[in-house]
């Protein structure tokens, strides 16, 4: 009998294990869905509109370098904004790379930035550019940057040259790299 209650006692742990993983799954899962919540900034007001000038910001880079968007005044500048450890986000990023990355690398007036809006650590979001092996420049603690943009992680802000916003993507990156990779090569080619 004393066997038996083990045995039982046991598959309820392995039981309980199992849907622990599984809420914890779900969670993570919701997390990334890009569903609205109510700490969703986009949630909280209404998106930056086209026509509005990019708000100005400096974050530091992987490099531990200060990079500021007035850098890049007169280039097109693609914001890619990530959760290090998001996986649609991760999933997202080497077709950022191919389709936002590669196709402009040799325009001189285009940049690309990721900014980490889940404030990982440097090692956090180091990780995520050795998982995605993306090529562009990372910058850390970026959540503020999130907040006056009015957006959140897994999406895309295209800047044109005169330093307005172009493109406010309002759906996760994967559902909108097309549409702007379309609006980066109209404005390299004005």
């Amino acid at each position: 009998m004393k066997q038996n209650s083990k045995q039982i006692f046991g598959s309820i742990l392995v039981a309980n294990k199992i849907f622990l993983s599984v809420l914890i799954f779900a969670f993570t899962l919701a997390a990334c869905s890009g569903k609205k919540d109510i700490t969703d900034p986009i949630s909280m007001g209404d998106p930056i509109s086209m026509g509005d000038t990019a708000p100005a910001f400096t974050l530091k880079s992987l490099d531990g370098v200060d990079v500021s968007l007035s850098n890049f005044s007169s280039k097109v500048v693609v914001l890619f904004f990530l959760g290090s450890s998001c996986p649609s986000c991760k999933a997202a990023a080497p077709s950022v790379q191919s389709m936002l990355v590669t196709p402009f690398a040799s325009e001189a007036n285009y940049m690309i930035l990721g900014l980490d809006q889940w404030n990982g650590n440097a090692a956090a979001v180091q990780a995520f550019k050795t998982a995605t092996n993306v090529t562009f420049p990372l910058l850390l603690n970026a959540a503020g940057v999130a907040t006056i943009y009015k957006t959140t992680y897994d999406r895309i802000v295209v800047i044109d040259k005169a330093g307005k916003i172009a493109f406010n993507g309002n759906q996760v990156a994967a559902l909108d790299i097309a549409t702007a990779k379309a609006k980066v090569t109209e404005l390299l080619a004005k």
